[in-house]
């Protein structure tokens, strides 16, 4: 039921009982001093249980309509307001005519659009960032991970419509895989906007087309084309018949080597985030023998759980070595599992929210 026709109704009730009310406090003083001796007193009840009812039917008639004509007034009142906004060429068409509804049509909607993003929406500007960031991070699509002979990969998470992740990306290159992952460290608009212009350039590499170090150089140079401050990336390529990775890595959080022999740590340049005005030489890694573990987490895992690199490293030697997974998915399932034990006692109350995890295995 609309409000033009709650409120009447409303009126109309609290209407009758102040009149029934009325009528009965006359009625007590007309019996007890003006006819002491009660006559008429049935017919003077019904008269006015009867008033009162038609009295209160007027009333929400007449705010029925009063609603309806200031409804339609307001509605005059935003239209004509919403003409004089109309440029001059526009307004002198006459608004009967397609063209002049299609423009108004078009401009309110816009109009509209725009409200309903403003800041005032939300409780905080931060809300309003946050919201505005998820809606741009939605023009990316899950991440799918495509079947590439000789490696086994898994991802966490897999939808990236949530803002805070970092973006992640397995490409099938024509001599291996290619990954990336990348962001910063706190999620805005910003971050959302750069992780689909990244989406971009990966996506514009097709699948198979070329080798990994060709797609490593294309996307360093798409970079440099722009101003990226704080960009946290980490990209790599390795080849089928080879047990080097070429990579850029440009993060606090080194990545991880799991072998039978134990931990192995792999960094970059030694530099924390990707500088647009630096160069970036292709680092190289040796040594990746087949039943090794990669592993590339986010940089929101040391400030979401408060530990340096070496500190996570020593959580997870012992820890692994004693599990031997089988696959990436067991990997995987093995570190959130310790992930979420180390919030446990920190008292995290979601402590997979902001991390991004990629694992990849060679199996041969």
């Amino acid at each position: 039921m609309s409000y033009r026709v709650k409120l009447p109704v409303l009126l109309g009730i609290i209407s009758f009982l102040f009149f029934f009310i009325h009528f009965l406090l006359a009625e007590f003083t007309f019996t007890h001093w003006q006819n002491p001796k009660g006559e008429n007193t049935l017919n003077f009840n019904l008269v006015g249980i009867y008033s009162s009812f038609v009295f209160s039917l007027i009333t929400g008639f007449l705010v029925y309509y009063f609603l309806g004509f200031l409804y339609q007034y307001i509605l005059h009142v935003i239209a004509h307001i919403q003409d004089n906004e109309l440029p001059k060429d526009i307004r002198n068409l006459n608004q009967e005519s397609d063209e002049y509804k299609i423009y108004k049509s078009v401009r309110f909607t816009l109009l509209q659009g725009d409200e309903s993003l403003g800041e005032e929406q939300f409780e905080n500007k931060f809300d309003w960032k946050t919201n505005q960031a998820a809606s741009v991070n939605k023009q990316i699509p899950d991440i799918h991970i495509p079947k590439i002979p000789g490696f086994d990969v898994s991802v966490f998470p897999s939808v990236m419509r949530y803002a805070g992740a970092d973006y992640i990306r397995i490409v099938r290159a024509k001599d291996g895989i290619f990954g990336i992952l990348a962001g910063h460290m706190e999620p805005g608009i910003l971050e959302s906007s750069e992780k689909v212009f990244i989406h971009g350039i990966i996506s514009s590499f097709g699948e198979g087309l070329f080798t990994t170090e060709e797609i490593l150089e294309k996307l360093k140079s798409a970079l440099h084309q722009f101003t990226f401050l704080k960009l946290k990336i980490s990209a790599f390529g390795i080849q089928n018949k080879e047990d080097k990775m070429s990579f850029l890595h440009y993060m606090d959080m080194p990545i991880f080597q799991f072998s039978d022999h134990g931990i192995q740590v792999i960094e970059g340049s030694g530099d924390d985030h990707w500088y647009p005005n630096h160069k970036h030489p292709l680092s190289m890694a040796d040594g990746i023998e087949i039943g090794d573990y990669l592993v590339w987490a986010s940089d929101r895992t040391l400030t979401q759980f408060g530990l340096t690199s070496f500190e996570i490293m020593e959580e997870f030697v012992d820890y692994l070595l004693d599990l031997r997974p089988s696959s990436s998915r067991q990997m995987l399932l093995a570190i959130a599992k310790k992930m979420s034990a180390l919030g446990a006692e920190r008292n995290l109350t979601n402590p997979m929210e902001k991390l991004s995890i990629l694992v990849v295995r060679r199996n041969k």
